[in-house]
Order: structure tokens, then C-alpha cells, then sequence
């Protein structure tokens, strides 16, 4: 949390290790492939996955409200996000505001002494997203090098 709640992966080998390490320290890993999203399918996937109540309002504003009210029963949550570029490509500014939602419940949840963390993977080395809660998130320690990414 040091920088950020948000890590960027490329290498699926490499964030299916670090999920595999988050997990055996008790984390609830809930994942996405955001290959196919567009506004309504996002919606959807995540009301589904992350069980929010039937009246969720399918917006950015009741995505925080369920987001902040996620009941939070082991060590944490990993939300993992696979092929965040397609959405991004599609639909940067809902992609970004999305990631923005995501991060600032982060930081409420930490206050409550719960953490919430997520895991971006994207097939694109050069992916560039831009500061989320005012920190640009960071790729894992293997990949941080542009060398690590085949930059």
C-alpha cells in the first residue's frame, strides 16, 4: 500500500504467482476479464462477482456505495483485472474513473484496518494510465524495468 493499492502486471506467470502469495496470506481473490467490457457489461460482471444488492443502480456512484459497503471477512480482497487494456482502449475515461472508485475505497478500508487491493494485468508493456488518488500506479518488482516488459 506503500505506493498505491493499484500494481500493474504484464506477465500472466508473474501475477498468477503473486495472486497464488495473496491468497495463502488469507485474501479473497475476486477476478475480471476485461476483454469484452463495455459500460453495461462492467456493471453486470461486477455486481455479479462481487454480489452487490439487487437495487444497485448500475453507475460510478453506486459502484462506490456497494464497493464501500463490501463485507470484508478474511485478511482482505484482491480484485484482479485481466486484459485492462481492451476496457481502456474502449473506454478510458469509465476504465480510469473505475480504477479512481476502486482506489479511494481502498484507502477507506485501510482506515478501518481492511484492506482492498488490486492487481492490473495488461498484454501492452507500454501501458500508461495516470495518477489514481494522486499516485500513477506502479508495476510489480519484476516488471518495473521497461527491460523486464521487453521495452
Amino acid at each position: 500500500m506503500l505506493n498505491g493499492s493499484i500494481i500493474l502486471f504484464g506477465k500472466t506467470d508473474l501475477l498468477e504467482k503473486n495472486i497464488k502469495k495473496i491468497e495463502s496470506e488469507g485474501f479473497e481473490v475476486v477476478r475480471f476479464d476485461c476483454r469484452e467490457w463495455d459500460e453495461e457489461i462492467f456493471h453486470k460482471e461486477v455486481a455479479r462477482k462481487l454480489n452487490f444488492p439487487a437495487y444497485y443502480g448500475e453507475n460510478l456512484a453506486a459502484f462506490s456505495d456497494c464497493l464501500s459497503d463490501l463485507p470484508i471477512n478474511n485478511t482482505g480482497i484482491l480484485l484482479v483485472f485481466t486484459h485492462f487494456q481492451s476496457f481502456l482502449a474502449k473506454h478510458p475515461e469509465l476504465a480510469i474513473a473505475m480504477l479512481e472508485v476502486v482506489h479511494i475505497n481502498s484507502w477507506r478500508f485501510l482506515l478501518e484496518g481492511k484492506v482492498v487491493l488490486s492487481f492490473i494485468q495488461s498484454t501492452d508493456p507500454e501501458i500508461s494510465l495516470p495518477a489514481i488518488g494522486g499516485m500513477v500506479p506502479d508495476w510489480n518488482g519484476e516488471e518495473w524495468f521497461d527491460k523486464d516488459r521487453g521495452i
